[in-house]
């Protein structure tokens, strides 16, 4: 490889910085949820086609666009992906570029993302000659709890590229702006989604004795999980227990026939995961038993583990170095009990996922959440050098 390439890539990248704001902006005023990303794949697809990028578009019959950059030299094929669908959230933030779509908004910097990799996508193309093999680019749509990564692993993205290994980001607040944050092994929790319904017997409120109140319920439930994850779990067990969203009733003088909960479990283990799976139900069972209700349970497993490949990592830790210099690496001590679906690419072939340090007041998920898009080019020159390092993995 060119000796110079870092240089070449930070000579090019302020080109290109003012276009990839502009795009960055314009996917976050038309924020699309999972699967429906049409505006968003039809300007990913015009980007690609401008820069010279062979374009798959609607791969897997999805809105999932895929750019392919073959280098001037012969290597192994390697893929970067960026998510592209956004939140069912209102924007609060006050922007001038706000969302233009009431009730969505990329909350979870997957805007920042995308416009990342088509910056990536506007320097290989200008690099070819520095290129190495292949780059596949994976525009990926439904990573907000729809495993979009899972779908275009089983219609076969993987073994049709040829992809050998595959690389991705995530913006993240929890560290200062500038900074990356590395982690090798397993990166994030397994994800389940859990529903709880409660049928009980409703009645007037002045006559608790005619009901069987699924409200007093699912109290009792809620006690009795928070003592399970207490009481039953070794406190060097990472978990997360939680219900996001508690549904019952619709007048304030009427005891309701039926409650319904959604929550999640975050486990990092499948033996803990098992255990938690069956006590909720046992739980579940035993507490509608005694107040003469019935319940039923939806136990379902969404993600597992993003794992980092540990001898890429070793890789990419190395030339991490080069671009955000080796004060700002955050090697992560502990993994993170958030889901991401880029775990499904891990368990197929050698992965790396690194987190890129936004700040920031608010978190992802919130209304109010803002990027530094000074992190934009960052990204890009960061995520360019690594396409064109990796050619050199065995």
């Amino acid at each position: 490889m060119d000796i110079d390439i870092k240089g070449k890539i930070q000579r090019l990248a302020p080109e290109t910085e003012e276009r990839v704001i502009r795009l960055r902006r314009e996917l976050h005023q038309y924020p699309e949820l999972a699967f429906k990303e049409k505006k968003t794949a039809q300007l990913i697809s015009e980007e690609l086609q401008r820069c010279g990028v062979e374009v798959h578009s609607n791969y897997a019959d999805t809105t999932a666009v895929i750019g392919v950059i073959e280098g001037s030299k012969p290597g192994s094929t390697r893929a970067l992906r960026a998510d592209m669908d956004a939140l069912a959230i209102n924007e609060n933030t006050g922007l001038a570029f706000s969302s233009k779509i009431s009730g969505q908004m990329h909350a979870c910097g997957h805007d920042v993302h995308t416009a990342v990799l088509l910056g990536v996508a506007h320097l290989l193309t200008q690099l070819k000659s520095s290129l190495s093999g292949k780059i596949v680019l994976v525009f990926q749509p439904a990573e907000e709890g729809s495993a979009g990564a899972k779908v275009l692993i089983n219609q076969g993205l993987i073994e049709e590229f040829g992809i050998e290994m595959i690389f991705g980001h995530h913006v993240w607040p929890d560290l200062p702006l500038g900074f990356f944050g590395i982690r090798s092994g397993v990166l994030t929790s397994q994800s389940d989604k859990v529903t709880v319904e409660i049928n009980g017997k409703g009645a007037h409120v002045a006559k608790p004795d005619k009901s069987i109140d699924p409200i007093v319920i699912v109290s009792h439930l809620i006690l009795a999980y928070q003592e399970l994850i207490a009481k039953e779990i070794s406190p060097l067990d990472y978990v997360a227990f939680g219900f996001g969203n508690i549904r019952a009733g619709d007048a304030y003088n009427a005891i309701p026939d039926k409650a319904i909960l959604k929550g999640t479990v975050r486990t990092l283990n499948t033996r803990t995961q098992d255990y938690i799976e069956k006590r909720i139900k046992e739980i579940l069972d035993g507490i509608t038993s005694t107040f003469r209700a019935t319940g039923k349970l939806n136990y379902k497993h969404l993600y597992p583990s993003v794992v980092n490949h540990h001898l890429l990592t070793l890789e990419v830790t190395e030339w991490a170095k080069e671009i955000w210099r080796e004060k700002n690496i955050v090697k992560l001590s502990k993994p993170l009990m958030i889901a991401e679906d880029f775990a499904f690419y891990s368990q197929k072939i050698p992965s790396f996922f690194g987190l890129l340090g936004v700040g920031g007041e608010y978190d992802i998920h919130n209304s109010h959440f803002v990027p530094d898009e000074s992190i934009l080019i960052q990204a890009v020159i960061w995520s360019t050098y690594l396409a064109l390092k990796s050619s050199k993995v065995d």
